[in-house]
């Protein structure tokens, strides 16, 4: 079905409305990250702490593919309502509770939201001109990214001048302003015709495998990879996972349609977001250790944990060209053209990182060109998803993208702790207290340039297009 004729006035607003819903997910895991510090003492329970962000994660990852495909089916304004329901109440749950397991539950709640950028996409595609779906996206990502950093900025400075539970009031505050702007600016989005039962099952065995696997990988850095609980959860998750794909292949009308991935497109688009998150998302784990680390371990600027955040000010803007550049260079030449920049982008400031690492400046020069490649590949996946899936597809498979994506952060960060881990050296005036060597360092160096260097091929491998691909229209002519 064509997009509907809006005024480019019309237009201007729902890009505005798209934005400020989309930011809810990323700005409340960014306002997290600022206030853990703070939960730590005030609770004085680090792993209990920690599940505030697990337990996010494990809600958002099974959320962002279900709810995304329940909205392609049912309506995606519908369901970035509920999504925002839910926001707004994990919000108020936090913000009143007294207790950890409270705190705890609210997270959960909130992780729904984490599907309102795949939502967004496919509402991007059902509304805009097909011209303009790519710099739309683009834009979306660009400020998913800069909504992140910033949230992480403003949560430590509400912290530390109002009170941490100030964080989850504005949470809930921007939920109800978006409920308000969806259900009063945005146009009834299309449902699609069902034919025969809703796959229930395919969702009631995806959700569980993700969350066990996402468990088993979280559990790994306290309990080590030899431990029986990791193992069995490690274990239940593939097995479950294998169930769940061999169940969806066999399936008529699957909820999560798995056989798309044998597309060449979806499957390299698929991979490149897997590597984004053992790679890329490893950029400030890797800045931030190196800018605090004392200088006598070899390496490290020993800079106190305020001056590293601002190391973070540069790249926090780095989104919002990187993005809208990935938008444009994806509507003239196809999305291949942006993935490829972004990924090579990205593979030479991790070059010149392990390289040079020595000074301020060029860790801050070096993180803002890596946030710009990062930010660029980030938005060219789902341009490479919506040039060929089927309207009725899309944000299905950008929630599932968003899954492979936060999957393989969490692998990529258990790696790369474990390789800095490897090899350290002790604090002379306290032996107890140990850093990584530069040796560690390089190891977590190499292991993120070879995630680049695959990044770079897999684009490489996309498949060749003459100029401007119409959002779809590689999917109408395969219908």
């Amino acid at each position: 079905m064509p997009p509907p004729n809006l005024s480019p006035v019309r237009l201007r607003v729902i890009l505005a409305v798209l934005v400020i819903t989309e930011i809810n997910s990323a700005f409340e895991v960014g306002m997290m990250y600022g206030i853990l510090g703070t939960l730590v003492r005030e609770f004085r329970d680090p792993v209990g702490v920690g599940w505030l962000i697990t337990g996010f994660l494990l809600v958002g990852a099974a959320s962002a593919a279900l709810c995304s495909r329940l909205g392609d089916l049912y309506g995606r304004r519908r369901l970035v309502l509920v999504m925002l329901f839910f926001a707004t109440c994990g919000s108020l749950v936090s913000a009143l509770t007294d207790s950890l397991g409270g705190l705890i539950a609210g997270r959960a709640l909130q992780g729904v939201a984490a599907g309102l950028l795949p939502l967004c996409i496919g509402l991007a595609r059902e509304l805009f001109p097909a011209g303009r779906v790519p710099v739309v996206i683009g834009w979306l990502a660009a400020v998913a990214s800069f909504a992140a950093s910033v949230g992480i900025l403003c949560g430590g400075w509400l912290a530390d001048n109002v009170g941490w539970r100030s964080t989850f009031w504005i949470g809930a505050g921007h939920a109800v302003v978006s409920i308000a702007c969806v259900a009063l600016l945005l146009p009834r989005s299309q449902r699609r015709p069902r034919i025969g039962r809703l796959d229930i099952l395919g969702g009631v065995l995806f959700a569980p495998a993700v969350a066990a696997i996402l468990l088993a990988v979280t559990r790994v850095k306290a309990s080590g990879l030899g431990d029986p609980v990791t193992l069995g959860l490690a274990a239940a998750g593939i097995a479950m996972g294998v169930a769940w794909v061999r169940r969806e292949l066999q399936h008529p009308d699957p909820l999560l349609d798995v056989r798309q991935f044998r597309r060449r497109q979806i499957g390299l688009a698929m991979l490149l977001m897997l590597l984004f998150g053992l790679g890329t998302s490893q950029l400030m784990l890797v800045v931030l250790l190196i800018a605090q680390q004392p200088a006598w371990a070899g390496i490290g600027l020993g800079l106190t944990a305020t001056a590293a955040a601002l190391i973070k000010l540069p790249a926090a803007t780095a989104g919002l060209f990187g993005a809208p550049w990935s938008g444009h260079l994806a509507a003239r030449h196809g999305a291949r053209r942006a993935a490829i920049v972004g990924t090579a982008v990205i593979s030479l400031s991790w070059i010149a990182m392990s390289l040079w690492h020595h000074t301020v400046w060029q860790l801050v020069v070096l993180t803002f060109i890596a946030v710009v490649g990062g930010s660029m590949l980030y938005a060219a996946i789902p341009n490479l998803i919506v040039e060929v899936a089927a309207t009725e597809r899309t944000s299905e498979l950008n929630g599932m993208s968003h899954v492979l994506r936060t999957v393989g952060t969490a692998i990529g960060t258990q790696a790369v702790t474990m390789l800095l881990a490897s090899a350290t050296v002790a604090d002379p005036s306290d032996g107890a207290v140990h850093h990584p060597a530069p040796a560690a360092y390089m190891l977590a160096f190499v292991a993120i340039n070879l995630s680049a260097a695959v990044s770079i091929v897999v684009a490489l491998a996309l498949p060749r297009r003459c100029g401007p691909v119409p959002a779809g229209a590689a999917a109408a002519a395969a219908h």
